[in-house]
Order: C-alpha cells, then sequence, then structure tokens
C-alpha cells in the first residue's frame, strides 16, 4: 500500500491501494474503483465526496437496489454492515 501523510489535498485522487495519515482532503474527489481499499487514519473531509468506479460502482449500485424496504433484502444489506446499525 502507498502511504500519504500529513498532506492536505484537493482534486481528484484515485485511492485505491492506498492508506492517508493525518491528510486533510478539502474539495478532494475521492475516486475508488474496486481495487485494495483505501485506509485512513486520522483524517479530516470537508466539502469533499466519494466516487465508486467500475466494479467498485456496480457493487454500491447493486447494495443500493437491495436496500429499499420494498425488496424485503434490506435487513441482508445491513447484515453486511452492522456498524451501521447504530
Amino acid at each position: 500500500m502507498a502511504e500519504v501523510r500529513d498532506q492536505t489535498l484537493s482534486g481528484d485522487h484515485q485511492i485505491d491501494n492506498h492508506v492517508y495519515i493525518n491528510c486533510h482532503f478539502l474539495n478532494a474527489r475521492m475516486i475508488y474503483e474496486g481495487g485494495i481499499p483505501p485506509g485512513f487514519d486520522n483524517c479530516q473531509f470537508d466539502a469533499s465526496n466519494f466516487v465508486f468506479q467500475g466494479p467498485a460502482g456496480y457493487t454500491l449500485s447493486f447494495l443500493r437496489a437491495m436496500a429499499p424496504r420494498t425488496t424485503n433484502m434490506r435487513g441482508i444489506v445491513l447484515d453486511l454492515l452492522p456498524e451501521l446499525k447504530d
């Protein structure tokens, strides 16, 4: 994994296979394509967002299709991410 430490990042950033430590994402567009998941430790995010492309985008679309209550699969999605059940 490539390590990025103590930086302010803006603009587009491919985040697959990276770990960010003490970074500030300011007006950043973090692009994830389904490779090795990134790591974040003690980072700040201001006016930034994630973009899921390629296989990651398809996976997110699949989870979103399962999430509506009318599908009766919402519980399955939540079981995949138990940390969201607070």
